[in-house]
């Protein structure tokens, strides 16, 4: 083969190895495209399906969502979105921000601050931003903006809008409950304190600010006991907190009694109420509230009425003991003067001895009387031009007896005694017998009494001292309370209602005057000082003119009507004595029957009476004998004045209690008739007939 041969067949063989070259090129590039298809192909198929996840995720969201490029432009939204806004979704696709702003913003309260809000963001490109804006329709949104990168460059922002209405709603209701909490605790009466779960304070109200001294910036977080200390009042000794139990056991726990609150000063003050727990919508306990009240006036209060309470045993006892102590020497009298081998000394001995008693029950049952119209202020002075030696002489009369008794010394020392002032000489009197005749019962025999009075500038001053048993200093200041008795066994043994130096400074005080008591403590006598003013013109005056006493007649025709037989029958026999022709029945309607029968001057009627009381029979018989003269007389226990306004009421003249004063009924018949002569005082006839 010659050397062209052999070319041609290398340039053959050299063309078929780039054919082949080729193709296996071509077959190498087809097969990569192929991949690079299939790679295209799958890499789109991701892009969809994390597009299809992206649209899902915003379709999923609760909130409305729009997405703007770096230029500004809508490129994503959801539908959430443009129910928010009410927009349909052409206006909203690949359309300016700006623009579609402006579309929205007239649906806001607020738009200019909305829009230059967005401006802001815009133009300072924040990281974030979040704000609250409102509708005119009253939904409440929260939008958040934040910085969307990739690759590192800012690719746009996301647009969040949340519906916040209900929220917001809550926050203000919430806000509004803690305010109209606040302002209500902070105008109730009580005191509060709130606590968290650890027990530490979260809040006091001003009551409980001013009672405990702390301010709530001061206490905040403190523990309780720090600002809420409360201690026993008798053993002063600390009292657990029940605000551990009650955030324990989540029970309202109320505190114990006698608990004193000890404040930031250390004043302590008497408190009560309870604690309870705070509890959550869940009803978990978050917390716990003390409410409390100072109860300091009330304990007092309380203390004072088992106080009282006490001395009114006391004095009922004491009374029954008094009223007893009679009875004793007037049953004996009684049965000596009956007894067929009495003599008549003895006899005379027994009537002195009866008519002693029940003068001294008498002048009981009037300081009883005497101490009530004083207590409620009925009690009224009759007020006459007097001098200090009169009044001392009848209070000495009354109280000699017992100052003989005991065989006292007794010195009177009076400066001025002629002096004349105005005064009610009989309450005067009435006081000045009750000193002495304290102090003669509260010394021991043959003691040392001593009364000094004079007239000194614009008062006059009384003294009286003793040396007896005294008063110790924590008895003094309470001697002049109502029922009030010194702790002394021989006080009991000399009885006393304890209502003397009450009375005593009740009559004092009606005079515009004061009495002061002193004692160096027991065993060491005592000195009572009384004084009140010379002049005591606004002191009203009952006196009234009393007309001058005129004879009875010689007889007059009584009406006795009482159902207690031996009463009406004592007294018919001391009338009948006098010579009074005296009709006796026992009960209301036999009354009336008399009085139609006999026609009386004069009808004492008994007020509680069977049938018909004693009111009563005077209204009917006022009814029946519109013309006549008689006199009615009211003759009961009962001496308030109250009874003699309800007496004179029924139609009654006089009003006279029981035990009856002889004398003042012999006043009320010399008032009867104008002839004849003075008549002698019952009593004193028939203390000459014994």
């Amino acid at each position: 083969m010659d050397s062209d041969e052999r070319e041609e067949e290398a340039l053959r063989s050299s063309a078929l190895e780039s054919v082949k070259s080729i193709a296996r090129a071509r077959q190498r590039a087809e097969r990569e495209l192929v991949a690079a298809k299939e790679a295209l192909e799958q890499k789109a198929q991701e892009l969809a399906r994390s597009l299809a996840m992206v649209r899902a995720t915003l379709e999923s969201s609760f909130d409305g969502i729009l997405v703007t490029d770096g230029n500004g432009r809508v490129t994503e939204f959801n539908e959430r979105y443009l129910a928010i806004w009410g927009l349909p979704r052409e206006r909203v696709e690949f359309g300016e921000h700006n623009c579609l702003m402006e579309l929205c913003a007239p649906q806001l309260k607020e738009p200019e601050r909305y829009l230059n809000r967005i401006a802001e963001i815009n133009a300072t490109r924040v990281l974030g931003s979040a704000d609250i804006f409102q509708f005119k329709d009253g939904r409440t949104y929260e939008r958040f903006s934040a910085i969307q990168y990739v690759d590192e460059q800012i690719a746009g922002r996301v647009w969040t809008f949340r519906d916040v209405t209900a929220q917001k709603r809550a926050e203000f209701e919430l806000r509004q409950q803690r305010e109209w909490f606040q302002v209500t605790l902070a105008s109730i009466g009580d005191s509060v304190i709130t606590t968290d779960t650890l027990g530490r304070v979260t809040f006091l109200n001003p009551v409980a600010e001013q009672m405990t001294g702390w301010k709530t910036t001061e206490a905040l977080g403190l523990p309780l006991e720090s600002v809420f200390n409360i201690v026993n009042e008798y053993s002063l000794q600390r009292v657990e907190n029940p605000v551990g139990k009650v955030l324990r056991e989540g029970l309202t726990i109320g505190l114990a009694n006698h608990t004193l609150l000890v404040a930031r000063d250390g004043t302590e003050i008497a408190i009560e109420d309870s604690a309870a727990p705070i509890r959550d919508l869940n009803g978990n306990i978050c917390g716990a509230v003390m409410v409390f009240h100072d109860v300091t006036t009330r304990r007092r209060a309380e203390l004072a009425l088992r106080e009282a309470d006490r001395r009114k045993d006391e004095f009922l006892a004491t009374l029954a003991h008094e009223l007893r102590n009679p009875l004793a020497p007037i049953r004996q009298a009684a049965l000596i003067s009956k007894a067929p081998g009495a003599t008549e000394a003895q006899k005379r001995w027994s009537h002195d001895i009866i008519e002693r008693q029940v003068r001294n029950m008498a002048l009981l049952l009037d300081d009883l009387l005497d101490i009530s119209r004083v207590t409620r202020g009925t009690l009224t002075l009759r007020m006459e031009e007097t001098d200090l030696a009169s009044m001392i002489d009848a209070a000495v009369e009354i109280a000699r007896p017992l100052i003989d008794a005991k065989r006292h010394k007794l010195s009177i020392d009076i400066r001025n005694k002629h002096q004349r002032f105005n005064a009610d000489p009989l309450r005067i009197a009435q006081v000045l017998a009750n000193l002495l005749t304290n102090a003669a019962k509260y010394t021991d025999p043959q003691g040392q009494i001593s009364l000094s009075a004079d007239c000194e500038s614009e008062q006059v001053v009384i003294r009286v001292a003793d040396n007896g048993i005294g008063v110790s200093p924590e008895s003094m200041p309470k001697i002049f309370e109502m029922f009030a008795q010194v702790s002394s066994s021989r006080e009991k043994s000399e009885g006393g209602l304890g209502i003397g130096l009450a009375l005593t400074r009740g009559l004092i005080d009606l005079h515009g005057g004061s009495i002061e008591g002193r004692s160096a403590g027991l065993g060491r006598g005592s000195e009572f000082t009384v004084r009140f003013p010379i002049k005591t013109r606004d002191i009203e005056s009952d006196a009234a003119s009393v007309p001058r006493p005129i004879a009875a007649p010689a007889t007059l025709r009584i009406l006795l009507a009482d159902d207690n037989r031996d009463a009406a029958e004592s007294l018919a026999a001391l009338l009948q004595i006098d010579g009074h022709d005296v009709a006796m029945v026992h009960d209301g309607p036999a009354a009336i029957e008399a009085f139609a029968r006999i026609g009386p001057e004069l009808a004492l009627l008994d007020i509680g009476m069977p049938g018909l009381n004693g009111y009563e029979v005077a209204k009917r018989i006022r009814q029946s004998h519109p013309d006549s003269a008689a006199k009615l007389v009211a003759i009961t226990g009962w001496g308030q004045d109250d009874d003699k306004t309800r007496a004179i009421e029924a139609g009654f003249d006089y009003h006279l209690t029981k035990p009856v004063e002889l004398e003042r009924l012999t006043e009320i018949m010399r008032r009867l008739s104008p002839r004849g002569a003075a008549a002698t005082p019952i009593s004193a006839r028939v203390k000459g007939s014994s």
